[in-house]
């Protein structure tokens, strides 16, 4: 049997052993919940409730208070620098170039007039001051005479009465008879004669924008009036083209353009075409291809070799969409630490931020971005970089959501202020962070934290093409 003095000792054991759990365990605690200055402290009863929550029931808690009206906007804005930006100094350049290849068109196509129907293939020149609407007679007038007859013969009278009307003018007024013909013509040995006429010199680039000289190839002199940096593009603001040069044949061919494309070349649709002139336009419907510096046109002759000229450029056909996506790489997040001395990260073992893109709390927004704790912490600014986009791609607009916490209970207060700023062709975004003090879960009081956002951004480039790489 112990003795009574045993059973003290062992007694006093144990109580020193419960002691130093209960000294670890509130070691191990978190700390009381903490405010912001100007703020009533949460009571006693949070602190339990707080150092046993994690941040998953706490997202959870305050994705359910984030009910139908919390939502609210700021104005959408349009990037300033877009109107002075390079897309928009394109389409000025493309006007101007169509307005030049317009002039050229219609007097290329006012000179050339197709020939009747099974005459001569290609282009021929009708007779001045008659259009295709004017009708092409088929029968002589009437008193010419017939086809091959060098004149009439007038009535019978004296020597120089004046033919019948009907002769042509220049026509002998006599036919000697069969039997006077004396074979070949003998004329008087005083007579000279005129040179002969000499042959048709070689056909010549001049007046086609290249130094004169003879032609004896294919040959392409200009586009719109240029020998090179022509721009090619599908957009209806620029798409016309005028192709000059020589020996292209008077049958209809072939011409393209090819360079870095996905589909290796893009053929030119033909509206006119003769020895020295073809009038051309781009498919419109030529789509998922980037802009190219340097393309090559090609023209292919009917029955002839072809010729290339290269120092073109091609723009694609533009369109301004909603980004779906934007890599977190592509943004500078703050990093913010809340009172309780835990940083507001987006990573794990203790996540406590979430980026989304696209959106899930705020449907329809290019990306989210969500801050929460149980303590308070400062508002920051996060800054979304563009410079990443795919070449051709600029900023155009852009609109900033954001869920308001309701004001729960007491100690309701904010950090920081809403807003969007476009900084050159980047977006500035200055968050706000709101603290409430209220029950989750059902579970007793306790305090809480949320800065929630969405950002739409619209970007304008090339039609068919994904605006990030990769």
């Amino acid at each position: 049997m112990r003795s009574k003095g045993e059973r003290t000792i062992r007694l006093f054991l144990a109580g020193a052993s419960v002691a130093c759990l209960l000294g670890v365990s509130q070691g191990w605690a978190a700390p009381d919940p903490q405010v912001l200055k100007g703020s009533t402290p949460a009571p006693a009863t949070a602190s339990g409730a707080q150092s046993a929550a994690t941040p998953q029931p706490l997202r959870e808690a305050l994705a359910k208070k984030m009910g139908p009206g919390q939502i609210k906007s700021l104005p959408k804005r349009s990037n300033p620098r877009a109107a002075n930006s390079a897309h928009a100094s394109m389409i000025a350049a493309l006007r101007a170039q169509r307005q030049v290849a317009e002039t050229e068109r219609a007097a290329i196509l006012s000179s050339q007039r197709l020939a009747p129907k099974g005459l001569s293939k290609g282009a021929a020149t009708l007779p001045p001051g008659r259009t295709l609407s004017d009708p092409i007679p088929t029968t002589p007038p009437a008193g010419t005479p017939p086809a091959g007859t060098p004149g009439t013969t007038p009535p019978a009278g004296t020597p120089g009465t004046t033919p019948p009307p009907g002769t042509p003018r220049g026509a002998p007024t006599s036919v000697a008879p069969r039997s006077a013909a004396t074979g070949a013509m003998k004329l008087p040995s005083s007579t000279v004669l005129p040179p002969a006429a000499a042959a048709p010199p070689p056909r010549s680039l001049a007046g086609q924008g290249m130094a004169q000289g003879p032609c004896t190839r294919p040959t392409i002199a200009t586009v719109n009036g240029q020998t090179k940096g022509t721009v090619f593009t599908p957009d209806p603001q620029g798409n016309q083209y005028t192709i000059t040069g020589c020996m292209f044949g008077d049958q209809r061919g072939q011409a393209y353009i090819y360079g870095a494309f996905a589909a290796g070349q893009i053929a030119l649709q033909i509206e006119f075409w003769n020895d020295t002139k073809i009038v051309a336009q781009m498919p419109q419907q030529i789509t998922g291809e980037l802009d190219q510096s340097n393309v090559t046109l090609v023209v292919v002759p009917s029955g002839a070799s072809m010729v290339q000229k290269a120092g073109f450029k091609f723009y694609a056909l533009r369109e301004t969409i909603l980004l779906t996506k934007i890599p977190m790489t592509s943004v500078n997040l703050a990093q913010v630490t809340d009172t309780g001395g835990q940083p507001i990260t987006f990573v794990l073992p203790i996540q406590r931020a979430e980026y989304n893109s696209p959106s899930s709390n705020i449907p329809g927004m290019s990306v989210e971005v969500r801050r929460f704790s149980f303590y308070v912490f400062p508002g920051g600014r996060d800054l979304f970089d563009f410079s990443k986009l795919r070449p051709g791609f600029t900023t155009e607009n852009m609109s900033l959501n954001y869920l308001v916490l309701p004001n729960y209970g007491d100690s309701y207060q904010v950090d920081g202020t809403w807003n969007s700023e476009w900084v050159g062709d980047n977006i500035r975004v200055t968050w706000q962070m709101q603290h409430s003090h209220s029950a989750i879960n059902g579970g007793p009081d306790a305090d809480q934290s949320l800065s929630d956002y969405g950002l739409s951004v619209w970007v304008t480039g090339p039609k068919g093409v994904s605006p990030w790489p990769n």
